[in-house]
């Protein structure tokens, strides 16, 4: 039976590059630390631990559906497809090149895992302060999680039982 996720809270957070962050997850030590600040925003709090959380759902995933999100993803690479349905998951997408999908590079796998817990985070809290997504892209994605991600299986998923 797993450990549930400990949740922490640290002013000052920063990223692996030094910039100033809201969250981050250590899957091996079962932590996630939240930024303080984060208590006085309800809404945002959820939307971001929502994301944090689901850093542990995809390594548990297994290999078959996170590849078939990467294909939803890749899909809409090729098809043009703009925005996101939060910043993590965007700036790494802005900076993607040709390249970076078709040698499934370190970075495109880092976007696609940013993505689903964006993807996450704005279909479990239906927050839409980061959506840039178009609807069209919206509506595949709603479906995949639908198809996937039941809510039945979210606590053995997480860890939670």
């Amino acid at each position: 039976m797993p450990l549930k996720i400990q949740i922490r809270y640290r002013s000052g957070l920063l990223d692996t590059a030094g910039n100033p962050a809201h969250a981050a997850s250590f899957i091996r030590k079962r932590l996630i630390l939240l930024d303080k600040e984060l208590l006085a925003d309800p809404a945002e709090h959820a939307r971001i631990l929502t994301h944090e959380r689901f850093h542990f759902v995809w390594v548990r995933l297994g290999n078959r559906l996170r590849l078939d999100w990467e294909r939803i993803l890749q899909n809409e690479a090729n098809r043009g497809a703009r925005g996101e349905a939060g910043w993590s998951a965007e700036w790494r997408k802005q900076k993607l090149t040709e390249r970076h999908l078709t040698k499934r590079t370190r970075f495109w796998r880092e976007y696609c895992c940013e993505s689903f817990c964006d993807t996450a985070a704005w279909i479990f809290t239906e927050a839409e302060t980061e959506l840039t997504l178009a609807k069209r892209w919206q509506a595949g994605r709603k479906s995949w999680f639908s198809r996937h991600i039941v809510s039945s299986r979210m606590p053995t998923i997480m860890g939670d039982r």
